[in-house]
């Protein structure tokens, strides 16, 4: 079973939903993830939701990566695993990775090499040609999953923003043909669930909270929407535009607390001096004049 997940925290919905409870009751559920690590986490909680409705929860000690260390030939593995550090992705026969320099030119096993990405799925965004290298950090229009690019895609993108155009109407031009050209670039998931609207319209929210739209413009499917009225009887109905049900946070679930912080902290407390509370984020000007004196 594909949760279809774009982020580990959404396994908490995806759970949570009854279909997914009826795939699940009385079948044996075996697990695995890039290094073993989520797995712990969502084995444990899968256990404490719906533990007494199957038979088993089982993981793959150590995820995909000691998998391919035990298994040198692939064992059941097909495709490669992303891993969050230089090597970039590892697979059967390159446990170094693929981390590195594109280089451009011909090189022996290509063809067998862009038939197994066709059998994997591994496609560039944009032309859909073989690619299974993540570079350029490019992301969903959609949802903000890092998506596949290939070189010459990517090339192609960085060339014609370098070209100088002269004129307000060369400007807007380009500036259009720039929205166009990311509007382009969506992730697979965002294309099999037809989301349209863009990652920026949707509000970020804590993990494992479907995401919000940040302003009432778009009939929206997939994550939480505000109420709306319903057209009158006779009147055009605006075509329906689905949202993600969850936009990829970067800089982490505590990113949001942290810049809270540094923005209160530039705001002065209005209790002033007779604030009691030491850990008070607010700005305290008393406070920093006396920590001067006493150094």
């Amino acid at each position: 079973i594909d949760p279809k997940m774009r982020k580990s925290t959404d396994f908490t919905s995806w759970l949570a939903e009854e279909e997914t409870k009826q795939k699940l009751e009385g079948k044996t559920v075996m697990m695995f993830c890039t290094g073993g690590i989520r797995c712990e986490r969502a084995s444990a909680y899968l256990n404490s939701q719906i533990g007494n409705k199957v038979k088993g929860v089982f993981q793959l000690k150590g995820g995909i990566e000691r998998y391919l260390k035990e298994f040198p030939d692939g064992g059941f593995w097909r495709g490669k695993n992303f891993v969050f550090d230089k090597r970039e992705a590892i697979s059967a026969g390159n446990v170094n990775g693929d981390g590195g320099v594109i280089r451009s030119g011909k090189k022996e096993g290509k063809k067998e090499e862009e038939e197994k990405m066709l059998e994997w799925g591994a496609e560039c965004a944009k032309c859909k040609q073989p690619w299974d290298r993540y570079i350029g950090k490019r992301k969903c229009y959609t949802c903000g999953v890092p998506v596949l690019v290939c070189n010459d895609c990517m090339s192609q993108s960085s060339s014609s923003t370098k070209k100088k155009k002269k004129g307000a109407a060369a400007a807007s031009t380009t500036n259009a043909a720039a929205v166009e050209d990311l509007k382009s670039i969506r992730c697979p998931l965002c294309v099999s669930e037809g989301v349209t609207v863009p990652a920026e319209d949707v509000e970020w929210t804590d993990n494992g909270v479907r995401g919000r739209l940040r302003t009432s413009s778009f009939s929206e499917v997939g994550g939480e929407g505000n109420d709306k009225k319903a057209p009158a009887d006779g009147a055009p109905k605006k075509s329906e535009s689905k949202a993600a049900k969850s936009v990829l946070k970067w800089g982490g679930g505590h990113a949001k607390k942290k810049k809270d912080q540094r923005s209160w902290s530039r705001r002065p407390c209005q209790f002033g001096a007779e604030c009691v509370r030491k850990d008070c984020f607010f700005y305290h000007p008393e406070r920093e004049s006396k920590s001067k004196k006493e150094t």
